[in-house]
């Protein structure tokens, strides 16, 4: 029997809604405000949410971001390293506020062993824990492998239910080859468990054919269900009654989502905002399709109401390759993909911090980047005492 989750029992839409370009100028629904807002009916504008902005609150309210915050190990070598253009890179990853001590957050990152980079992604990528004791911006540094080669994709969640983190992942375990290449396996999505975000982390499960895994638990307040949706490539979403159970497809995209389309994305994000709408930031992939080109319009945003269904993908760019700094200076990134978000934890979920793992052109290396959104990121780290 197919698997549906219990808040999609009574219905579950099975239409879609893609728009391209922006919204109209005066909004008639949310959903012109890309449920990230309210429609203001009187006027036909959108209020939009803390961290978003547009017209149609598409975008996300990015900050000035001080430089070698995040986890930028681009100037570290070792002894053992094979290559050391690179130094020790590192490709997007989520920040976790510790349990015990608010002062203290996690940053898990995909990294690369042996000094190798993004082309030889597989097997070298590696799972590490870095810490930060200066807020959720970083910097991060060092503190610890959690899951060896090859692992890849790495997302992190705590359930509830289960009082466990939840470590969604692709790979298998393999020994690292004698020179930094780059090997081709078939993408399996496994997860792994801790009671502790140092660990001692299970052994992989595999769960489904796939890559890109994002986890989002189902739980609400005062209902600790261990249901999990999961996002996929293409923005394929699952559902499962358990982390560790059958997973069944709820939704399969109706357009093309092939190489080259003007719907190519990967690297979800999915979460549900603090109305119970869904979203999903991906890596939106139109500059290569348009033009073969790894810049300037990457981040997509996609919305529904429901897990299951009326999804909404607005052809137009959430932020793009261009990141601003404190300095006064600014960078345009050859790559910025991997989009991961880092939420208050008021109950409002607002948007504090985007992740992405960056590339910046001429060079071999690559890092992970945490930029403030909003006015609720400063506000966030004054509340920590920071």
């Amino acid at each position: 029997m197919m698997y549906v989750p219990s808040f999609l029992r009574k219905s579950l839409a099975l239409s879609v809604f893609v728009t391209v370009g922006a919204a109209a100028e005066r909004c008639k629904t949310d959903e012109d405000c890309s449920l990230n807002g309210v429609c203001w009916r009187f006027i036909g504008r959108c209020k939009c949410d803390p961290g978003w902005k547009s017209d149609d609150c598409g975008q996300l309210d990015l900050q000035p971001v001080t430089r070698w915050t995040g986890y930028n190990h681009t100037n570290v070598t070792l002894p053992d390293y094979y290559s050391t253009k690179g130094g020790n890179s590192s490709w997007g990853g989520n920040i976790i506020q510790d349990r015990h001590d608010r002062g203290l957050f996690h940053l898990v990152v995909d990294q690369f062993a042996r000094g190798c980079g993004l082309p030889g992604w597989r097997p070298f990528s590696t799972v590490i824990r870095a810490e930060s004791l200066t807020g959720p911006a970083g910097p991060y540094y060092y503190a610890q492998e959690l899951l060896g080669t090859f692992r890849h994709n790495a997302k992190v969640v705590w359930s509830l239910a289960d009082e466990k983190y939840l470590m969604y992942t692709i790979g298998i375990e393999t020994e690292t080859l004698d020179r930094c290449r780059s090997f081709k396996w078939a993408n399996n999505v496994s997860v792994s468990s801790a009671p502790y975000i140092r660990g001692p982390w299970s052994l992989a499960q595999r769960l489904l054919d796939g890559t890109n895994p994002s986890p989002w638990p189902l739980w609400t307040r005062g209902d600790p269900t261990a249901e999990i949706a999961l996002a996929v490539e293409d923005n394929m979403i699952y559902a499962a009654p358990g982390f560790d159970s059958t997973y069944t497809l709820l939704k399969r995209q109706p357009w093309n989502t092939s190489d080259y389309s003007a719907h190519w994305t990967e690297d979800p994000f999915l979460w549900r905002d603090r109305r119970g709408h869904w979203h999903i930031l991906c890596y939106w992939m139109v500059e290569i399709a348009e033009r073969g080109e790894k810049y300037p319009r990457v981040g997509g945003h996609l919305f529904s109401r429901t897990l299951g269904g009326d999804w909404t993908f607005k052809l137009q760019p959430a932020y793009d390759t261009t990141v601003r700094f404190t300095d006064g200076g600014h960078t345009d990134y050859y790559r910025r993909e991997r989009p991961r978000l880092f939420f208050s934890d008021d109950g409002r979920l607002t948007p504090l911090y985007l992740i992405n793992g960056v590339q910046e052109f001429n060079s071999s290396a690559s890092y992970t980047l945490a930029q403030p959104i909003g006015r609720g990121a400063g506000v966030y780290e004054h509340g920590l005492g920071f």
